[in-house]
């Protein structure tokens, strides 16, 4: 692997006929350390001049493996700070302006409730999931530490695990059959 300290995934660079105007390892080197800092693709490329069609090339050749796994792990690097701008957006909402007579005179916060249910919904689905969710119980198809620390701490709450509580509420909706 490269040994590269201002890379923040290690990888081999994908070993090329040598070009002029290709991709040499340093402009792979240099892509992946821009796309790890912003998360977009053509940012990245316009960084090392290279055209997005031949980054999306590279990436599905067969030499191109390390790059691709190095590609990926750079948006994975990233992910965490879209995911803290969207909490941020949640929490404090986004700032629009107000016009009046073409001069801004002032602004309002926005605060985008879709966003927030998004964000309850897939961090919290013991509680503010689908139906289907909740009666899976936190176990079930997440592993996610969060979640699987929230139904734990419903099953202490409830002095049950989740899904049977759910399952108790239903079987007390359904109406008695008569002999």
């Amino acid at each position: 692997m490269a040994a590269n300290p201002n890379l923040p995934i290690q990888f081999e660079p994908a070993k090329l006929r040598a070009r002029r105007d290709g991709w040499t390892p340093e402009k792979q080197i240099r892509f992946i350390q821009v796309l790890a800092a912003t998360c977009c693709v053509e940012e990245a490329c316009r960084a090392v001049g290279m055209s997005d069609t031949s980054a999306y090339t590279l990436r599905d050749r067969p030499a191109g493996a390390s790059f691709r796994r190095a590609w990926d792990a750079a948006l994975d690097c990233s992910a965490h700070r879209l995911e803290q701008a969207s909490f941020d957006r949640t929490i404090n909402g986004v700032a629009r302006p107000i016009f009046y007579k073409g001069e801004q005179v002032g602004e309002t916060r926005h605060f985008d409730e879709r966003l927030t249910m998004f964000l309850l919904r897939h961090r919290r689905p013991a509680r503010y999931g689908k139906w289907i969710e909740r009666m899976l119980g936190p176990d079930e198809g997440n592993d996610d530490p969060g979640i699987v620390l929230d139904g734990r701490l419903a099953e202490i709450e409830f002095g049950a695990p989740a899904h049977e509580w759910d399952d108790e509420a239903d079987e007390a909706d359904e109406p008695e059959s008569q002999p």
